[in-house]
Formats: C-alpha cells, structure tokens, sequence
C-alpha cells in the first residue's frame, strides 16, 4: 500500500465510522475470507470504527439459521463495539419464537437473505413487522457476492429489483437497509418507487465501488447511503478509500460513516 493510501485510510478512521455490514466466520468459497470476534476488533481499530453491525455466516449456509445466531450471539452480545443482527428465515416454523429469544439475548436487529435461503421477498414482510414491532431495524442482505465472480456452487440468487420495491411500497414507515446494491440499482428501485423512496429507507455502500467521482455523487442524497465494507467476504479498504478520497463536505461523510446508521441502530 502507497503512503498516499495509508494517509488516506487514516483520514477515514478519524470519522469513527459505523460498519453495518460485517460478519463472523467462513465464507465457504475462499479460505481467507473468514473472521472471529477478535478480527473484528482488530478491523475497528485499523479502520477507526465506533460500531460494527455483526451477524454469522453459517446462517446463511447452515442447515438452519439459530445455530449461526446462538454463536454469534455468545460471540459478540457482551462486547459494546458490536451490534449483533441476527438472521432470521421466514419459512421456519418457529422464526418469531427465535426472534424473541435472539433479542432476550441481546441482538439488536435482524438480516434477512432470501437471495440465500431461496424464497421470494414478499415473504420478508411479516419479519419486517415484527422488527417495527420491536422497535430494531431491518437489513435485507441482497446480494453478498458480484455474479459474476460467484462460486458455482453458491446457493445465492440476486433479488430483482422490483421485488425490493414491492417490500418498501408495502412497509413505508419501517427502518431498512439494503445491502448489496450498487447505485444502478438504487435509480432502478427508485424509478419503481416514483422516485419517492420512503426516508427511513437506506443503503449500504460496499457494492458502490468504483472512481472518486462516484463517491461525489452520494451529496446528491446523502441521508440514503451508509458505511458497510461486507468484511471478511469483502475488501473493506475499496470502500473506505473512496469515501476518504471524495470531494463530500465533513458534514455529509459524517452523516455518511456514522450518523445515517446511528438513526437506524444507535
């Protein structure tokens, strides 16, 4: 790494992001691409982290979704830097019986991939509302993986559009986060919303790679977009070096790294 990339990394840390978009344990498809409780506290602190939004792996390759959530709930729940998102799969019997456990245990919101899991996104809604009910956020992983790089062996889709659009329209009041799409796809969902996406309504950014100019881009609207690298799966330097190179004002990449997240899961 050049001392310019190095200078700039530490420009970003001094912005205590949030990283809402991270994970414990092995993805299956790349042997380095694994994390543990203490690689995540070693990313906070080589990225200036305040926060670290963190669910597990193996509940989105696992035969079920609670083994995945009790270890990284035992992981992780004690320690302030984290908050645990649990991920729960609508087609189990009893997902609202592990809601209200993981919860008790001290998850403070909940992923849902049914680009992994195989189911259509209609079937979020009730998971959605049981979240309004708690008063936690919800984040709908989905993609975790460019296509065209993915293992032939994955299990995962990605989610059409419109079918994300068909969720908002139907849960406008509700706090989500859509993980994974790049910003074609946010004019996409936007245009099947009337170009009235609902406020509480934002997306992360580690598919938004690309030159500093796009970073620019996110003034544009910058109470939509929020900080998340995809680490371990991803590289979370991409991310971080486009938002510390851009032109945003401090006020905007505040809002950006931190604040937007913070209104969703302080």
């Amino acid at each position: 790494m050049t001392g310019q990339a190095r200078r700039m990394l530490g420009a970003f840390a001094d912005l205590g992001a949030v990283d809402t978009t991270c994970f414990v344990g092995q993805w299956p498809y790349r042997l380095g691409a694994a994390a543990d409780a203490d690689d995540l506290r070693a990313h906070a602190e080589r990225f200036g982290l305040r926060a670290i939004w963190v669910s597990h792996l193996a509940s989105l390759f696992g035969f079920d979704t609670r083994t995945g959530n009790e270890a990284v709930l035992a992981a992780c729940a004690d320690d302030p830097l984290f908050r645990v998102v649990v991920t729960i799969d609508p087609r189990d019997a009893d997902w609202t019986a592990q809601l209200d456990e993981a919860i008790g245990s001290g998850a403070r919101g909940v992923r849902v991939a049914p680009g992994f899991h195989r189911y259509d996104v209609a079937g979020v809604r009730p998971v959605l509302e049981a979240c309004g009910e708690h008063g936690i956020p919800l984040q709908l992983i989905a993609r975790l993986d460019d296509a065209r790089v993915r293992h032939p062996l994955s299990p995962a889709v990605d989610i059409e559009v419109h079918r994300i659009a068909d969720l908002v329209r139907e849960a406008p009041t509700l706090p989500m986060l859509l993980s994974g799409l790049n910003r074609a796809d946010w004019i996409e969902l936007n245009r099947h919303l009337g170009d009235a996406a609902p406020e509480r309504v934002r997306l992360d950014l580690w598919h938004v790679n690309g030159p500093t100019h796009v970073a620019d881009r996110l003034a544009e609207d910058p109470q939509r977009w929020v900080f998340g690298s995809g680490f371990p799966v991803q590289t979370p330097e991409a991310t971080a070096l486009q938002l510390a190179a851009s032109a945003l004002p401090a006020e905007t990449l505040r809002a950006i790294t931190s604040g937007n997240a913070a209104a969703l899961l302080p």
